[in-house]
């Protein structure tokens, strides 16, 4: 990176982990450094909840706006209604109009939330808005002409699913030029010169970015962050029950709060950075050996939970979760559905303690599994109804409360 920050925003992009890739860093950050800038990112209604992988872009937006600068929360009322099919190999199911106003409450909710302090700098604006009601012919004579099917067909989002001979709709090979004119909207509407996303926008922002200089001259920004990751380049944000959900509707904040007390070490200091406040010097000391790491997991979970949860429930995840590494907590953690034999390796998969049964009954045979304080050497045992709710331990930290339903 030949251009040394001197922005704040653009120094903790850096600094914390968040930067990816910029179109033109020197310039933003001049940018940023003389006047209060306007900057966008933008969420599809396709569920009711933002999930793990949406927080790099909302602390993004509130690192931004931590900065004195001004973020636009776009929600896509017209595009969540064809779905973006960026690195997806099949198109998204096609949402009612409930549905669709029904999920962006949700995930404005969310986006609230997570912005908190900052959330009077924050201004929420929904496609449908314009692109709603505009007429096909209409459309197509303003942002289509600015667009070849050459470079379309050279997206990657395109290319791949073309690769893998997976069909892609024209109504989804539109969703570029949309998101395309939602930028350049919200630079004529809003005075909007910067959007915010993950790798995986990059091509469709340089579309905007572009499609405004054709059509109005005006010279934008964009910017994106790298995705969540694990410290192995696995994508992170789902556990054996599926996404991990910022809507406590979804899923248990204290379920939430475990996700984050048992992330690997090695990817501990990393998300502290993205996810905290804490000095990077404080984060390096509290990483730095096994004593402190455990530690350095609880700040994290409990961080993350308040800034999704509120600080109360954060409270309440850790004196819970304390309460059930010393064996006195007797509410139930986790729910199963009642059957006649429970097979102790499909139990650790569906509690999430382990992703795979292989992966169970390596952790058996390796003597880290008790089941009611019990050693358990046998990754064949069964359970009947008699035996809950259960304990489960797995490894000195990791603990369970596990009922029937």
């Amino acid at each position: 990176m030949p251009h040394q920050p001197k922005s704040r925003f653009m120094l903790e992009m850096v600094e914390r982990g968040f930067f990816n890739q910029c179109t033109d860093f020197g310039a933003l950050d001049d940018l940023l450094c003389r006047e209060e800038v306007t900057a966008y990112a933008g969420f599809d209604a396709t569920a009711d909840s933002l999930h793990v992988g949406h927080l790099v872009t909302l602390m993004t937006m509130r690192r931004l706006a931590a900065s004195g600068h001004r973020v636009i929360a776009l929600v896509g009322g017209a595009t969540s209604r064809i779905g973006d099919p960026s690195f997806r190999t099949s198109s998204r199911q096609m949402l009612d109009n409930d549905t669709v106003d029904r999920n962006l409450a949700g995930i404005s909710a969310n986006i609230r939330q997570v912005l908190g302090e900052f959330s009077d700098r924050v201004t929420f604006v929904d496609n449908h808005d314009w692109l709603g009601n505009v007429g096909f012919l209409e459309f197509m004579r303003g942002v289509g002409t600015h667009f070849t099917v050459a470079r379309m067909l050279a997206m990657d989002s395109v290319k791949s699913r073309l690769e893998e001979n997976n069909p892609l709709s024209v109504l989804e090979f539109s969703y570029m030029m949309l998101q395309a004119a939602d930028f350049a909207e919200l630079a004529r509407r809003h005075g909007c010169r910067l959007q915010l996303g993950g790798s995986d926008q990059w091509g469709n922002i340089v579309n905007g970015i572009d499609l405004a200089r054709r059509t109005d001259g005006a010279e934008l920004f964009g910017l994106t962050t790298k995705l969540l990751t694990t410290a192995d380049g696995k994508k992170m944000g789902k556990t054996a029950d599926g996404a991990v959900w910022l809507s406590p509707d979804r899923l248990d904040p204290f379920d939430f709060w475990q996700f984050w007390r048992n992330v690997e070490d090695a990817d501990t200091g990393r998300f502290m950075l993205m996810f905290t406040d804490m000095p990077s010097n404080r984060i390096d000391d509290m990483v730095s050996s096994q004593e402190t790491v455990n530690a350095a997991k609880i700040a994290l979970a409990n961080a993350v939970t308040a800034l999704v949860h509120g600080e109360t429930t954060a409270r309440e995840c850790e004196a819970r979760a304390a309460a059930l590494f010393d064996g006195t907590l007797e509410q139930p953690t986790h729910t199963i559905p009642a059957c006649g034999e429970t097979r102790l390796l499909d139990l650790l998969v569906q509690i999430g303690m382990t992703q795979t049964r292989n992966e169970g009954r390596r952790l058996v045979e390796g003597n880290g599994v008790k089941v009611n304080g019990q050693q358990q050497t046998d990754w064949r045992a069964t359970f009947d109804a008699s035996a809950f709710p259960m304990r489960v331990a797995v490894g000195k930290r990791r603990r369970a409360v596990v009922a029937l339903a």
